[in-house]
């Protein structure tokens, strides 16, 4: 089997890495248009029934992921100058510039071909040469936008603006935090993902950000964000403690909203961020496109024709896209109407922020059953056992 995949993102990279590991035969080639070390934002979060699965799949990258995570069980909640801490939560995060260096390292030990710097050929000409072709290409998939009547895409930018900042303030939970200014109300999202590191995402409504002059320097150049960054870490300088924040080819965005009615047109299937996206409030983009990676891998390898394949693959993880889009939702909902909930008391606030998307206590996915995770560890265990398991 010849497969494409078009982007070298987490997913893209995580899917080449596990088909190949089940099936040595496979060519396959990956196109990205970046650099190797360009990327933006700062942290991937993982929770921990997420490196539960790539444990299952592929304990050697889970070997080399679990050195590099930062870890935490906390939520704090900062309001008003004081500080609620919720207990009883695991999660884990992880720089993205070493999590691509870690998936990047695996497909070259298990020969797979990686084209940087080298924009893709349009989907539709790999499908004419390819067997399967993988739009692992992102929120702007170029893949999903030239078919988006073949797919039934939906969506758009919605909601209030962000910001994906990173600092060097060394949080030790996932924190929320909220700054009442002469402006309005902001506020922040917060969690550490190496010694020293943490991601910083502030956002705001149109109003506040209109009031404080945050469009000078909104359009333009790839890392816009400079200006606003030094005046938020001034609003949040009680949850900073003294430290700045930094960019990284950040800019003012607002959400974006994507849906696709199908997954697969052809032999060309959509992947993570391409197929679905939800609010970073939930902090689950990454995840979702790597278990989509294993999903896929396992419908390739159990089926031998790919339409079967991609039915297999999307009837696995719909259900789990679509309920994590539900929850996120009414996340990014609340935070747009935060102002509804800032004159109450910490405890009152704090009960309300937590428990607002009705999952309270629980991962936020369904977590993987013992059955599931034998399954995996069974089909990947026999493909190493004909290889000799060791190389692999």
């Amino acid at each position: 089997m010849r497969i494409a995949i078009i982007g070298a993102g987490p997913g893209g990279l995580y899917t080449a890495a596990l088909v190949k590991r089940l099936r040595p035969g496979c060519e396959i080639d990956v196109w990205e248009a970046n650099a190797p070390d360009e990327t933006f934002g700062f942290g991937v979060v993982f929770s921990e029934g997420a490196l539960g699965g790539i444990e299952a799949a592929d304990p050697r990258l889970f070997a080399r992921l679990a050195t590099e995570c930062a870890q935490w069980s906390r939520i704090d909640v900062h309001h008003r100058g004081q500080v609620m801490r919720n207990g009883g939560y695991r999660f884990s995060a992880i720089g993205r510039r070493v999590l691509l260096s870690l998936l990047r390292t695996r497909c070259t030990e298990l020969g797979v071909t990686i084209r940087y710097g080298t924009r893709a050929p349009e989907a539709a000409l790999l499908a004419r040469t390819y067997d399967l072709v993988v739009a692992a290409d992102g929120v702007n998939s170029s893949t999903r936008e030239a078919h988006r009547e073949e797919f039934g895409t939906e969506g758009g930018r919605r909601g209030s603006r962000y910001l994906w900042l990173g600092t060097d303030r060394p949080f030790t939970a996932l924190t929320f935090a909220v700054a009442e200014t002469e402006f309005g109300s902001m506020h922040a999202h917060a969690y550490p993902y190496a010694p020293g590191l943490s991601t910083f995402i502030a956002e705001v409504d149109d109003h506040v950000w209109e009031a404080a002059g945050f469009t000078e320097g909104a359009p333009g150049t790839r890392d816009c964000g400079r200006a606003a960054a030094g005046r938020i870490a001034g609003f949040f300088a009680d949850v900073l403690e003294g430290h700045g924040l930094r960019t990284n080819r950040s800019r003012w965005d607002r959400f974006a909203v994507v849906r696709n009615r199908r997954w697969s047109h052809g032999n060309v299937a959509l992947l993570g961020d391409s197929a679905h996206t939800t609010h970073f409030s939930i902090g689950s983009g990454t995840r979702l496109a790597m278990e989509d990676a294993l999903a896929l891998a396992l419908a390739v390898d159990g089926h031998g024709a790919v339409p079967e394949a991609l039915a297999a693959y999307e009837a696995e993880r719909r259900p789990d896209v679509e309920s994590m889009q539900r929850t996120a939702r009414i996340s990014q909902e609340w935070f747009e109407e935060l102002d509804r909930y800032t004159d109450l008391g910490l405890e009152a606030f704090n009960a309300h922020l937590v428990t607002r998307s009705g999952r309270l206590g629980q991962d936020d996915l369904p977590s993987w059953s013992p059955d599931r995770v034998e399954l995996v560890r069974d089909r990947f265990a026999r493909a190493d056992s004909l290889l000799g398991g060791a190389a692999r």
